[in-house]
């Protein structure tokens, strides 16, 4: 028995060095967790601008403006706050992106740098639980619009197919044949690497937005060429109540848009240049703004020719099919809909699966690998029973949304330890070694300093995460407090750590270079090792013999060390 366990043992372990079963450093590291080799560094300034251009041609941005409506904003206080918090989102996913796309390392190590290296398993955890969450809730969404593609296709022959659920299921069964059909078209891209997956987003940019810009140009017309938009609002506010309702619209916005934010450094790490990574700001101001208004013009549009207002994708090409059954309008209507079921998993896969797959690298590096936690993620989205969760909590999204008070500090704590506390400088060899060598080692694993800064952004606005799931529970200050979450939790959080770290400053470089000047990323040219550096194992490296290459390289020497190095030695780049 034990020998049938340890053949089944070995056959799940990802591949091991002689070195990592020598000194168990695979509990620390496997290929997915330590820098990625140069061949891997695919992403360029188009890749980073369509990744983030495309992401917001999906349902979740083109309803974003829904529950704003309610708050008796008018359309165009809901387009300014999208702008301005895309703004703000800007500045942040830069920052976040720099020390990734320099020592090309993604989230479940870039985090310990902060974190420690014990104390970043729990920020790594919340993120993958959530992620998980997500990663089911955007799959049955995109199985809602699948069952709209399967009606244009077999018209009534689909939507006569029995039901044989209780209505407890949540669900019916063709939807839920309609879910798991969308699930086996979108799985197969689970296998694909992140180094590889650029040329699906550049894909979803080139068949995605034409699609969705059609779409609300055929509202616009058969609605007899106006948007409609004074139709959205049944009652306006003014005064205070405007005020605090724009800052709710602000932070709605920026918790659309914070999974990105997060995530950066799982694609960041295969930029072929830091400097590339600027176009992701311009993807992201130029259309999170715009699919929102879209999506409010579609449905005030809908309204006008219906008279309901469809805040959902599938309910208005329904609506439309209701309305116009031939053969014209089931076809357009189909690849629409097939364009937004693309739209959704490609986003499935950059804010859900790709970092529930590196998490999954990072908490168990001796069996997960990037791909096997993909995979795995797309299982567990079965197994949480989307239509369930969505069906008996109304309030279930709200709940996930409530996570950005949980994860805005963590994003503040990475950006300020490497911008102005480390001054980006990062010891590699530190980041996978544990023990008291290791810079990151803090308190056995733990930077007390990171948790209480963390903390402190978390209990100034979880509290309000009880009164958006029960509304009225709690008073008009804590409600207030939760609708600025975003910039509180960020600001408190951000803050925090650095005047923590003035009064007990963390150290900066490992005992072998303590007088090592700090200045501003002197480690990055050699993307974080020291020429003496002779001790590291292989097995944090992603190639051979060539790792200690000395004093730092100019461009020129960069660009063509960077020719010469092929796998199996330290890539250099550009200044």
């Amino acid at each position: 028995m034990s020998s049938a366990m340890s053949r089944l043992k070995r056959f799940v372990q990802l591949e091991q060095t002689e070195e990592m079963e020598k000194t168990k450093g695979m509990a620390w590291t496997n290929k997915d967790l330590a820098p990625n080799p140069p061949e891997t560094r695919r992403w360029n300034a188009w890749s980073f601008f369509l990744f983030q251009f495309s992401i917001s041609f999906s349902p979740t941005t083109y309803n974003a403006g829904a529950s704003l409506v309610s708050l008796g904003l008018l359309w165009w206080h809901i387009f300014l706050a999208a702008w301005v918090g895309s703004a703000l989102c800007c500045v942040l996913v830069l920052l976040n992106a720099r020390g990734p796309s320099r020592y090309h390392i993604g989230f479940p190590s870039f985090v310990r740098i902060s974190a420690g290296l014990r104390g970043s398993l729990f920020w790594v955890f919340i993120r993958g639980v959530v992620a998980i969450l997500y990663m089911a809730t955007q799959t049955l969404y995109a199985g809602y619009l699948m069952d709209v593609c399967l009606r244009c296709i077999f018209g009534y022959k689909w939507m006569n197919i029995p039901n044989t659920l209780p209505a407890s299921a949540g669900t019916t069964s063709r939807k839920l044949l309609a879910f798991f059909i969308l699930w086996f078209i979108q799985f197969p891209f689970m296998f694909i690497h992140p180094s590889k997956t650029s040329k699906v987003f550049a894909a979803k940019s080139f068949i995605v937005v034409p699609s969705l810009f059609a779409t609300m140009g055929w509202a616009i017309a058969a609605s007899g060429g106006s948007a409609h938009l004074d139709k959205l609002v049944v009652t306006t506010v003014t005064g205070s109540q405007l005020g605090w309702g724009f800052m709710q619209a602000l932070n709605s916005t920026i918790s659309n848009v914070l999974p990105p934010l997060v995530n950066i450094a799982d694609l960041a790490r295969y930029a072929q240049n830091p400097r590339q990574t600027w176009t992701i700001t311009y993807g992201l101001f130029i259309s999170k703004p715009i699919v929102i208004l879209m999506g409010m013009v579609i449905a005030s549009c809908g309204k006008h020719l219906y008279g309901t207002t469809y805040w959902n994708l599938w309910d208005f090409f329904n609506a439309v099919l209701d309305h116009n059954w031939n053969a014209g309008a089931r076809t357009l209507v189909f690849l629409a809909c097939l364009t937004q079921v693309y739209a959704t998993f490609v986003t499935n896969i950059s804010s859900n699966s790709i970092p529930v797959g590196c998490d999954l690298a990072g908490l168990f590096p001796r069996y997960f690998s990037i791909v096997r936690g993909q995979v795995l993620c797309a299982i567990l989205a079965i197994c949480v029973v989307p239509w369930k969760l969505v069906a008996s909590a109304a309030q279930f999204v709200t709940f996930l949304g409530s996570y950005i008070c949980f994860i805005c500090p963590i994003l503040a704590i990475e950006i300020v330890d490497y911008w102005f506390v480390r001054r980006g400088n990062v010891h590699i060899p530190s980041v996978f070694t544990p023990g008291p060598k290791s810079v990151y080692w803090y308190w056995h694993g733990f930077n007390l300093r990171a948790y209480a800064a963390w903390i402190i952004g978390v209990v100034l606005v979880v509290h309000g995460v009880a009164n958006a799931l029960h509304p009225g529970s709690l008073g008009v200050a804590s409600t207030r407090l939760y609708n600025m979450g975003f910039i509180v939790s960020t600001l408190a959080g951000g803050v925090s750590y650095y005047i923590i770290c003035r009064f007990f400053p963390p150290t900066i470089m490992p005992d072998t270079h303590p007088e090592e000047p700090t200045t501003w990323e002197c480690l990055a040219p050699t993307e974080g090792y020291f020429p003496d550096d002779d001790d590291i194992p292989d097995y944090i490296l992603f190639g051979g013999d060539d790792i200690h290459a000395g004093t730092p390289l100019s461009d020129g020497e960069a660009r063509e060390k960077n020719m010469k190095l092929g796998e199996g030695s330290l890539n250099v780049v550009e200044v």
